[in-house]
């Protein structure tokens, strides 16, 4: 079972995947050797503008020149890739490698957790005691939402800004990483992943009560270390928990468990029908705004030169003819519908 999974060598996994991640951001900054892959003469690159014909933006062909590859291996490579393992190796692989859930754990790992002081008022003996997102409280009550607006916010983000603009791809993603650091600082456990993570959302959908592969752990009662449950390694080498209890009815110990019990949570209709209206929206907006699908499908919006320069420019081609409405508020009105 995926569960089982020994916890070193998943850590190995972990450190690899950051440390490629954090090589690929620096890449958005400078990369002065990948463009040689694009070149229109290399033609054993897949990544190679074509030859023939042109890509059409609003009866416009689209110049394309040599770009480097950092922001497309992302969008067209990592991001795919991450949704594939959710969708078949289930949440509890996933949340055992992902980057980010580890990163949002560093804090934790260098024992520089946020902690409050209790006082007992009988003995007036001191403790301190890491921070949870508290039951009864607003978050609690309504993350489903915050994490699908941070979705939506993503996408909306992803056309307007920084498909093609790798610079401020490479800021996007240093400032969600300081993100899920400032909550991992904050909070206990895997907060960030539970309350804030746009992605949660996405496994949500795509997992449901159980992985295609997941492990069951709602049979399986002796089990002690469940799922993407925290883990750590002690001193004899043996796999132990290290789970905080950030979160009742927690994902990553028991998924269906967890399902069930926030079924009717305010907000899980919004994430499971929602959900699906984005997916249509994003990828129709592509040919709602080109007035074609080779737009998308070429792969030419990783590499548009001047997409800020079209934040202001129509937003719809339909039928041939440019509606004026602005782009940014034309993706708003298709995400919208």
């Amino acid at each position: 079972m995926l569960s089982n999974f020994s916890e070193n060598k998943i850590h190995k996994i972990r450190w690899l995947l950051t440390i490629g991640w954090l090589i690929l951001i620096f890449s958005l900054f400078y990369d002065p050797i990948s463009s040689v892959l694009t070149e229109p003469t290399n033609l054993i690159s897949p990544f190679s503008i074509a030859h023939e014909g042109c890509v059409k933006v609003q009866g416009q062909c689209l110049v394309e020149n040599p770009y480097p590859i950092g922001a497309r291996i992302w969008w067209a490579i990592i991001v795919p890739s991450s949704i594939i393992i959710i969708f078949v190796l289930g949440h509890e692989f996933w949340r055992r490698i992902c980057p980010l859930s580890f990163i949002s754990q560093i804090p934790k790992v260098l024992g520089i957790q946020r902690q409050i002081k209790i006082v007992n008022s009988k003995t007036r003996k001191v403790s301190y005691q890491k921070v949870a997102i508290e039951k009864d409280s607003w978050l609690e009550k309504n993350h489903l939402y915050v994490q699908f607006s941070l979705f939506v916010l993503g996408l909306f983000t992803r056309i307007i800004f920084i498909n093609s603009h790798r610079t401020l791809l490479g800021i996007f993603l240093i400032v969600t990483i300081l993100a899920a650091l400032i909550i991992g600082y904050l909070y206990t456990g895997k907060t960030w992943c539970s309350y804030f993570c746009p992605m949660a959302t996405v496994q949500m959908v795509y997992t449901g009560p159980r992985g295609i592969f997941g492990t069951k752990a709602h049979l399986n009662s002796k089990q002690k270390i469940t799922q993407s449950m925290c883990r750590t390694i002690n001193d004899r080498g043996q796999e132990i928990s290290a789970c905080d209890g950030c979160k009742s009815f927690c994902l990553d110990i028991d998924a269906e468990r967890s399902y069930w019990n926030e079924l009717k949570k305010p907000g899980r209709r919004l994430v499971q029908y929602g959900y699906l209206g984005m997916v249509f929206a994003y990828y129709c907006y592509y040919f709602f705004y080109a007035g074609n699908w080779n737009y998308y499908l070429s792969g030419a919006w990783s590499h548009e030169e001047d997409q800020l320069a079209t934040i202001f420019a129509s937003g719809f081609y339909i039928f041939e003819q440019p509606i004026p409405i602005p782009k940014f508020l034309a993706v708003i009105l298709t995400f919208a519908l």
